[in-house]
């Protein structure tokens, strides 16, 4: 296996060593005996326990769900000069700073000898290489592609301090992840309609348990907007930026991220009775492990009324994810939030159905009862929770579209989010009255 290792670290703490056997097409990963003996280990998922066993599909499930998706995939590939599904080889390119604590180092390294690189990125050379997207690929930066996060948007990572953007390498951390402006014309305001689903979540959670439930974001003007986000896996100690460890919802269900849509094969109609993917019904069977398993329900519980008020079809098994620790599950902030139904080329079929039903105007209170059944959530505090926070959202969305923040054709691009929001709340909150009356028999 010569050439096939993979030392794992979380921040400066060896975890354990990945191996791949490529006659096999298998991967093998081991903990360090250290992390074992370590008192606040944890195991990487809970389908990577510490005591070893993990089937090599399992590593493998875990792995794909580390690396990015789409264009940024093949940008990836080819920059390392391997097939996009060589999910050893682009880890060992790409995965020196992942989603959560992990980096993948060539074995007999430490991070502590990666020398640390740290580049200064002003506002004129982000725009310039935003403009030349169509000419060259927005995560490939110095000559190396530098995104190493899942997902399908362009991205990059970056470390902010007092106001500037700075790129790092090394054993630094970034702080941030930056998301400009879709470069397709029919995705116009994206970066208004992210920022926005994100505050106003964040507006109702302030009011309902006074703490934020969405990761914290701005609109950066460069002078083209760009979203910024910062990254909740990072925390900034005396010492630099830790790096904390999390899982998205694929990877605490193990499964590929070919299956993050609950319609895993696609919803034609010779298909679309087959639901092996992400779904409601799969998340709540996680409650057990959760550290906390009341406050995680009810932030699953928020994440899916998010997904109902804004028409954010796209909420799928990795727009959620857990920090993880030696005693569970905790889910992380909300992320991803965007009304997707606003545009016209974007799917809109839900991405995990309520029920049985994948489509946002057939949810209705039978469909919300039947959630609540396979979420094993009790159907009354459902409906009370669901009448406050769509109450919350008919108060907190006319303020949310009045903030400065947006500007020149955002602001009327918001204040018609917000109707919608609006009136998608009034909807839920006829259904809601409606939740408690189903019975056992109409299941």
């Amino acid at each position: 296996m010569e050439g096939y290792i993979l030392d794992v670290y979380a921040g400066a703490v060896r975890v354990g060593t990945l191996g791949y056997d490529q006659v096999q097409d298998a991967f093998q990963f081991d903990y360090d005996a250290a992390w074992l003996a370590w008192p606040s280990r944890y195991p990487l998922s809970p389908h990577l326990p510490l005591e070893g066993g993990a089937a090599p599909q399992a590593i493998r499930r875990f792995l794909e769900n580390l690396l990015p998706e789409g264009e940024a995939l093949v940008v990836a590939a080819n920059d390392a000069r391997v097939a996009r599904n060589n999910v050893f080889g682009l880890l060992r390119h790409l995965g020196h700073e992942t989603a959560g604590a992990l980096s993948f180092i060539a074995a007999g390294q430490v991070p502590a000898e990666q020398e640390p690189l740290r580049r200064h990125l002003a506002f004129e050379e982000l725009q310039a290489r935003i403009d030349n997207r169509a000419n060259e690929p927005f995560n490939r930066w110095d000559g190396k592609v530098r995104m190493s996060i899942a997902g399908h948007q362009d991205k990059l990572l970056v470390a902010i301090e007092e106001d500037q953007l700075f790129l790092v390498d090394g054993v630094l951390s970034s702080t941030h992840i930056l998301k400009p402006e879709p470069a397709r014309e029919h995705t116009r305001f994206m970066v208004a309609n992210e920022h926005f689903c994100m505050q106003l979540a964040n507006r109702i959670s302030m009011r309902r348990w006074k703490a934020p439930c969405a990761a914290q974001v701005s609109i950066l003007r460069v002078p083209s907007p760009v979203l910024s986000i910062e990254r909740f896996d990072r925390r900034r100690t005396p010492d630099g930026v830790e790096r904390l460890h999390i899982i998205d919802g694929c990877q605490a269900l193990d499964l590929s991220v070919s299956a993050k849509y609950e319609r895993n094969v696609g919803d034609q109609p010779e298909v679309r009775h087959i639901r092996d993917g992400a779904s409601f019904e799969k998340l709540g069977t996680l409650r057990p492990g959760f550290v906390e398993p009341a406050l995680g329900m009810q932030r699953l519980v928020l994440w899916a009324v998010t997904t109902l008020l804004f028409g954010n079809s796209d909420s799928h098994g990795k727009n959620v994810s857990f920090f993880v620790n030696r005693t569970g599950l905790t889910p992380t902030p909300l992320y991803d939030l965007v009304s997707v139904v606003q545009y016209a080329g974007f799917h809109h079929d839900l991405a995990m159905a309520f029920g049985d039903e994948f489509e946002l105007e057939a949810v209705r209170s039978f469909a919300l009862a039947d959630f609540c059944i396979r979420m094993g959530i009790e159907r009354r505090y459902f409906a009370r929770e669901l009448t406050r926070l769509c109450e919350l959202a008919l108060r907190e969305a006319p303020t949310q579209a009045a903030d400065p923040a947006y500007k020149g054709e955002e602001v009327a691009f918001v204040k018609g989010l917000a109707q919608f929001v609006a009136t998608r709340a009034q909807a839920l909150l006829a259904m809601a009255r409606d939740i408690p009356k189903f019975t056992a028999d109409n299941f």
